[in-house]
């Protein structure tokens, strides 16, 4: 098979596998569309871990979302287990993609438990036996490796026939989503709520959302220097600020809270899309690099991330409006008054 363009008649029922994080999960959003783009008709079903199928669960691009959970006894076995869900599912698939710019022999068995009889996905320069599972083999992949991670998936699909890319990363937030944000707001923060005022214009507190979580060490901010930011934002733009974090960390976010002499209030997102909703409403978002930042670019909320210099630039957030600040191997070496300085030269508030 060379690509889909002659198999594109007979393809009725597609299925996206797309594993791990948050932040992967909405990189590949606009593979969803495109595909959606390019196969109108079809019935598309995600395949995504309990981690991140949040992020696509009721999108209108997609018809079905199976969850991936791990399993108990025998089917603690991953394989086992996959098998278990599509034979729960019960759906025929035309065509399977393992949506990952590089190879995953784990990605390619799944392709082939699927039962799907087109399976498109990246295969290694060297040879693997599980490079066999793709029938529609993607080859050298590597040299995506240094654009972002989103083009890469889309110069991945390109390869196998769909051309018609959309580039559009937002993500659709559910409707309690919103309104339990708006509530939050209108509680919490009343002065944030855009009133009308004598220009016609909408006048109202400026809203920054902390988000203080992230499972990788080295882009975990200190809470002292999120304080310490809090703090100057308040007393320079009088904005208030939201805290919000994994319910892990809430213990931390409320420590953090208590130092901030300022409109502060801790926002419980317990749900993905609780925390895109608050992010969606504020003017700015500050994290470390990971999955927030990620959902800032998908609700085109300008968003400042903060790095440590080992980290790979292929995830740096898409989309305008997005901003990094890099300086050290740990993103500790990075200081209130640097972000300061990005918020005043780009007049974020």
């Amino acid at each position: 098979m060379k690509n889909l363009k002659a198999l594109k008649p007979g393809i009725k029922n597609i299925l996206l596998i797309r594993r791990n994080n948050i932040g992967d999960m909405i990189c590949a959003v606009p593979v969803f569309k495109s595909i959606r783009k390019e196969f109108p008709g079809a019935h598309i079903t995600v395949m995504a871990d309990s981690t991140n199928a949040g992020v696509i669960e009721g999108a209108s691009f997609v018809n079905e979302v199976l969850v991936y959970r791990k399993g108990q006894g025998i089917y603690k076995n991953k394989y086992l287990n996959y098998q278990r869900l599509f034979r729960g599912n019960k759906r025929k698939y035309d065509l399977a993609i393992g949506v990952k710019r590089g190879f995953s022999s784990t990605l390619a068995a799944i392709t082939l438990i699927s039962g799907a009889r087109i399976r498109a996905g990246c295969v290694p320069d060297k040879w693997h036996p599980f490079q066999f599972c793709y029938n529609l083999p993607v080859k050298d992949c590597k040299k995506w490796n240094s654009i972002n991670h989103v083009d890469a998936l889309l110069e991945f699909i390109k390869t196998i026939g769909v051309e018609n890319t959309v580039k559009d990363i937002s993500i659709e937030i559910p409707v309690d989503s919103m309104k339990k944000a708006k509530d939050f707001l209108k509680g919490h923060l009343p002065s944030s709520i855009p009133l009308p005022d004598t220009s016609g214009e909408r006048a109202r507190r400026r809203v920054v959302v902390f988000n203080v979580s992230n499972n990788k060490l080295e882009n975990t901010w200190p809470l002292h220097k999120f304080r310490k930011l809090g703090n100057m934002l308040c007393q320079k733009y009088k904005a208030a600020v939201i805290i919000s974090s994994a319910p892990s960390d809430r213990g931390k976010s409320e420590e953090l809270l208590g130092g901030i002499a300022g409109d502060a209030a801790y926002f419980d997102s317990l749900k993905i899309m609780d925390f895109a909703a608050i992010a969606s409403s504020a003017d700015l978002l500050v994290c470390g690099e990971g999955g927030a930042m990620h959902v800032g670019a998908s609700v085109k909320t300008p968003t400042i991330s903060l790095w440590g210099s080992r980290r790979p630039r292929k995830w740096m957030p898409y989309g305008e409006g997005q901003f990094t600040v890099i300086k050290g191997e740990h993103v500790e070496t990075i200081s209130a008054e640097d972000v300061m300085e990005v918020i005043n030269k780009n007049k974020l508030l």
